[in-house]
């Protein structure tokens, strides 16, 4: 059932009880006090004064030949009975008499209290009060009964009654119609959430959901389902990319290997052939072989060392010292390519929790890559220091630096500014990768900062090892 058509029926029952259970009090109240005022005059008639000046001024015997003491209002009926309870007297005083039939009273009503007595034909009814005074010449008792008609109180209440249930039923039509259309306006902006969520599930990400007033209950719903599509978009975004990334990945991966594998298979054809025979044309084809089958498993050391990063990045950690483990990666590369001068500036000792292997490899690999993307006889800076919170590692040439158009990428895998390939403008485009995600699982962040014609520094920073002092 919709919401606009629960409200309504609940409106359509609400109301109708409601306007019934105020109706009802409001009638009762009135009533009441209606009745209370007719009381009020019949104790005022029946007081003690008043049953003291009609003891002493009128004799019980001369009653029914002079009419009672006036009290405050001229429409009763008096009753009079002896201790017996016998009916002695009854006359009527003033416009009472106009009022037929008469109240039915029997028997001497209870003293001092009020009652309801219709009238003798059970048209009327008489609001009755009573009290007992004793004669003081004969010392008998008597009650002395008075009684009022409750006709405009019973036609007061009745126009209210009436008056309440067109008003009620006024006020429950006008109500469940208000609430209708109230109910209708208020989920306008659902229908049209709906319908914008229908276009997004339709495809079309790029829709938002029309946002209602913002202080609203569905201005909050509309601004949170945005943020949900939107949160949904760039997830969807960025499966998009990895799984481009992942054929780029594979395509580039099998671009890698095959050359690798072309080259040791074409030299296996040679000798299968023939063409390479004992002596210097083997020699070098089992020299090439050895050669490119080296590149292949580094190629596929490079690929096992990326996939297990991506599964659990970082390993062991231990405390090390960055000072000692540059000192050791300069030494080793002053040895591996000695046209490259690599110098090492080093603050002291900082320390970091880290792994070594991967720490190790990530200074070889930034030091590799300076020295093959640079002349020979380019200086080679690395840098050990401590900043804030961060250990920092800096490698940084003098080189020809990166061409702005090729910098956003260089971390990509496989990825060389050279669109050829050559072997000699570096390896399988891994190294960069693996040293973004060995510092990503060390909590750190590597920035490349480079200008043509003046060299390129990578900065790579970990969180520093705190000691207590």
């Amino acid at each position: 059932m919709a919401i606009r058509t629960k409200i309504a029926l609940a409106m359509a029952v609400l109301l109708p009880v409601a306007v019934a259970v105020i109706g009802f009090v409001t009638v009762q109240v009135v009533s009441d006090k209606l009745t209370g005022q007719v009381e009020d005059e019949l104790v005022q008639v029946t007081n003690a004064d008043n049953l003291q000046r009609w003891l002493t001024e009128v004799q019980v015997g001369e009653l029914g030949g002079r009419p009672l003491p006036p009290g405050p209002s001229s429409e009763y009926a008096f009753m009079l009975y002896d201790d017996g309870g016998e009916l002695q007297l009854y006359q009527q005083s003033g416009t009472v008499a106009d009022y037929d039939p008469l109240p039915s009273i029997e028997a001497a009503p209870a003293s001092g209290e009020f009652q309801n007595v219709q009238s003798t034909d059970d048209s009327m009814t008489y609001r009755v009060y009573a009290a007992d005074f004793r004669h003081r010449d004969t010392g008998d008792t008597y009650t002395f009964a008075v009684a009022a008609p409750l006709t405009e109180v019973e036609e007061a209440t009745g126009t209210l009654t009436r008056t309440a249930l067109v008003t009620g039923l006024a006020v429950s039509v006008i109500g469940i119609a208000a609430a209708w259309i109230i109910a209708r306006r208020g989920l306008r902006s659902v229908d049209r959430m709906v319908a914008d969520a229908e276009t997004v599930a339709a495809g079309d990400l790029a829709h938002r959901i029309t946002p209602a007033e913002e202080r609203t209950e569905m201005g909050r719903l509309s601004l949170a389902l945005n943020r949900m599509v939107a949160r949904l978009t760039a997830a969807i975004a960025e499966r998009d990319r990895q799984h481009r990334r992942l054929r780029q990945f594979v395509a580039d991966a099998g671009h890698e290997l095959r050359t690798p594998l072309t080259a040791i298979g074409g030299y296996v054809q040679l000798y299968q052939s023939g063409a390479a025979a004992q002596g210097e044309k083997l020699d070098r084809a089992m020299e090439r072989i050895g050669a490119e089958n080296a590149r292949l498993a580094g190629l596929v050391d490079d690929l096992s060392t990326l996939s297990r990063l991506d599964q659990e990045v970082g390993g062991d950690r231990e405390l090390v010292d960055l000072s000692r483990l540059a000192r050791d990666a300069v030494d080793d590369a002053e040895v591996a390519d000695p046209s490259h001068p690599v110098e090492l500036h080093a603050d002291g000792e900082v320390a970091a929790v880290a792994n070594e292997g991967q720490l190790r490899q990530v200074l070889v690999n930034l030091l590799s890559n300076a020295r093959v993307h640079t002349p020979a006889g380019t200086r080679i800076d690395v840098t050990v220091a401590a900043d804030g919170p961060w250990a920092v590692l800096r490698v940084a040439d003098h080189g020809p630096g990166i061409p702005d158009d090729h910098r956003r990428k260089v971390f990509d895998r496989f990825y060389r500014a050279d669109p050829s390939r050559s072997r000699a403008t570096g390896g399988s485009g891994l190294g960069l990768s693996i040293v973004a995600s060995i510092v990503a699982g060390h909590g750190g962040e590597v920035d490349l900062s480079s200008k043509e014609g003046e060299g390129t520094a990578f900065e790579v920073r970990i969180p520093k090892a705190e000691f207590e002092s």
